[in-house]
This record gives structure tokens, C-alpha cells and sequence, in this order.
């Protein structure tokens, strides 16, 4: 079963977007990919995303959105095949929202390899606001058991660091099309 966890931060501002960004760029990402910000340079794509928020004055809200996909190692036995499918799990969003992703090549749990995923709330088009409850989440939940085609799990870490387990397992529709 493939996990899809929701990181929950609200706060923080400038300095949490600093803090994961680095964190998914840390040098222990066997890859990297960026969308509208650098994705070999923290700094940079930190600060790419703070431009964004402040041009469309959304500075003072929810910084950024982070996201972790952990696959079972038949699902994504290397970092590319992780990758890649990150890449489909995001497409949809990564088409208007800056984002990040860095996959990280660690045994946890029943996962030989993971992606951080952050994503600027930010609309580079028109400077709304993405939301990130339920409805948000429930939807890439269910992208990511059509594009991997395997169950999926849903988890929500809230920002008391207490954890949510959905009770729906995400299946994959039949129809479902990478």
C-alpha cells in the first residue's frame, strides 16, 4: 500500500518555507525537480516562492504546503521510477502552483524511496489561494492510487505533530489513465 502524508504549517512564514526547502534539498535527494523555482539551490527556490506569495500579497498566509509520497519498493524500486511518478501524482498543480520535489532514498517503514513535494498556495496566474483541506487532500490521495495503481493511505500530521489516519483506503478507478 503507497502512503500520501499531509504536512500540516500554517505558520512560520518565511522561516518554515526556508526550513523544509532546505531540508528537501539537503543533499541526502537522490533527485530533484522544480517547477518555476530552482530545484539545485534552497536559497533560490525559497525565494522564488516568497516572491510569488508577495506579488500577489499573499505573504501573510499559508506559506507552503508539504507533502510526502512514500512508495512500496514494487511500486518504485529506484528514485527515478519515484520520481516520475510524483511527477504524474502533482501534474494537475504543478500546471498553475510553484513546487518542489526531492526524493529521498531511504528504507522507512514498508518505503525504499520517498518524495518531499512542497507546493506554493499561490496561483502564479491569477494569485489565488489553493486550499489545502480535506477536498485537497482526498483528491491527490486518490491521484496517487490511479497513478501508481495500488492502494493508498492517507495521513495527515497536524501542526501538534498528533497524526490523522483516514479511514478511507484510496483504490485506484479502473478507468484510471497515467
Amino acid at each position: 500500500m503507497e502512503i500520501f502524508k499531509v504536512i500540516i504549517h500554517t505558520h512560520g512564514g518565511d522561516r518554515y518555507i526556508d526550513n523544509v526547502v532546505n531540508y528537501i534539498l539537503d543533499g541526502r535527494q537522490e533527485r530533484a525537480k522544480g517547477y518555476g523555482v530552482n530545484p539545485y539551490d534552497p536559497d533560490i527556490a525559497a525565494m522564488q516562492m516568497k516572491r510569488t506569495a508577495r506579488y500577489f500579497n499573499n505573504q501573510n498566509k499559508t506559506p507552503l504546503f508539504h507533502y510526502v509520497t512514500s512508495y512500496s519498493p514494487e511500486t518504485a524500486p529506484t528514485p527515478e521510477k519515484a520520481l516520475e511518478l510524483t511527477d504524474k501524482v502533482f501534474s494537475n498543480i504543478t500546471d498553475s502552483h510553484q513546487a518542489l520535489i526531492g526524493i529521498h532514498s531511504e528504507k522507512q517503514a514498508k518505503s525504499l524511496n520517498h518524495a518531499h513535494t512542497v507546493v506554493n498556495p499561490t496561483d502564479f496566474n491569477t494569485g489565488k489561494m489553493m486550499y489545502g483541506d480535506n477536498s485537497t487532500n482526498y483528491s491527490i490521495a486518490q491521484r496517487m492510487a490511479d497513478v501508481t495503481g495500488q492502494p493508498t493511505k492517507l495521513i495527515v500530521r497536524k501542526e501538534d505533530e498528533t497524526e490523522w489516519e483516514c479511514l478511507r483506503v484510496f483504490v485506484p478507478h479502473d478507468s484510471a489513465a497515467d
